[in-house]
């Protein structure tokens, strides 16, 4: 249909309005790096080395020319944790850019936004899930993988989140059970008075987050707990689907202290965009970094939750 200024008549196209803001998704917070402190190391260092130092010994009653006199034993154990590359890339053409601008419209912004969201959710899996090779060399382990293989306390619920509800038995038992778990820290030396984070699944904060009973509906199992942890935070990474063996429906949860000698993170090569290349018309410029997974030198401050979602109940 042919548009005419002397007639008045105009095409349903001219009529729409065209929003030029290019809206997004809101995205999960990301939350390994937030959670744990970094250290600097040489750019392409492949693996750090570190040593924990424990000691012991016990004094007795002394007598006059005594040679059993009892000494203090110290043990120095080594350790390493391999470090990896993390890389994603944007490309666009020629004729993407110029369209973009003719239009009104910030193409390179949100590609770069979003190449480091994907190097944020890879920190994030790598610190969490770990990166799992056939080759020692590449190999990193991550909170979700064997607590024997972490060194990691263990804790298993009595009861499922999931089947809390307004029991006031179970959810009991699980208020007296996280209380037990929260003293596997506590009553390691030096941190009687530590308040550590619990880090959960969002379904499992949900279910701790209904009635005690029916006569205090505004009383929860997590509003009990609260006062126990500094933080309380969502880890989706956490989520069975994300770790273990294929088919996996069981959940996870830790509760761990996050101070600097006790836990932190490797960064070899802070967040670089490499030199662009241009081929066939189109431009890709890489983003890369180097990390590590964490290094625990007290992996004692961490309780792996266990038993907190019921499997029969994953669909």
């Amino acid at each position: 249909m042919t548009t005419s200024a002397n007639n008045g008549v105009i095409t349903r196209e001219q009529l729409v309005w065209v929003d030029n803001v290019v809206k997004t998704p809101k995205t999960q917070e990301l939350t390994a790096l937030t959670m744990f402190k970094t250290f600097q190391v040489p750019a392409w260092t492949p693996a750090v080395r570190y040593k924990v130092m424990t000691t012991s010994g016990q004094a007795s009653t002394y007598v006059e020319g005594a040679t059993d006199i009892p000494v203090v034993d110290e043990n120095m154990t080594e350790y390493s944790a391999n470090l990896t590359d993390l890389a994603i890339s944007i490309r666009y053409t020629r004729q993407q850019i110029g369209e973009a601008r003719q239009a009104g419209v910030d193409i390179l912004t949100p590609m770069a936004a979003r190449a480091r969201r994907a190097l944020a959710e890879a920190e994030n899996k790598l610190i969490f899930n770990g990166n799992h090779s056939s080759n020692p060399a590449l190999n990193i382990w991550g909170l979700t993988d064997s607590a024997n293989k972490l060194g990691v306390q263990t804790a298993t619920a009595p009861v499922a989140f999931d089947d809390l509800g307004e029991d006031t038995d179970k959810n009991l038992q699980i208020r007296n059970w996280f209380k037990a778990a929260l003293s596997q820290i506590t009553h390691l030396a030096g941190y009687s008075t530590a308040k550590p984070i619990l880090a959960l699944p969002q379904a499992s904060i949900d279910a701790l987050d209904t009635p005690f009973n029916q006569y205090n509906p505004q009383m929860t199992v997590l509003e009990m707990i609260k006062p126990w942890f500094s933080q309380i935070k969502v880890v989706p990474e956490f989520e069975h689907q994300y770790f273990g063996a294929k088919g996996n429906k069981q959940d996870m949860g830790y509760i761990f202290l996050n101070s600097e000698d006790i836990v932190k993170i490797p960064v070899a090569q802070q967040v670089t965009q490499l030199q662009q290349e241009v081929h066939n018309g189109s431009t890709t410029i890489p983003y890369v970094e180097r990390m590590g997974g964490l290094v625990m030198y007290y992996p004692h401050a961490f309780v792996q939750l266990k038993g907190i979602n019921d499997p029969k109940k994953v669909k």
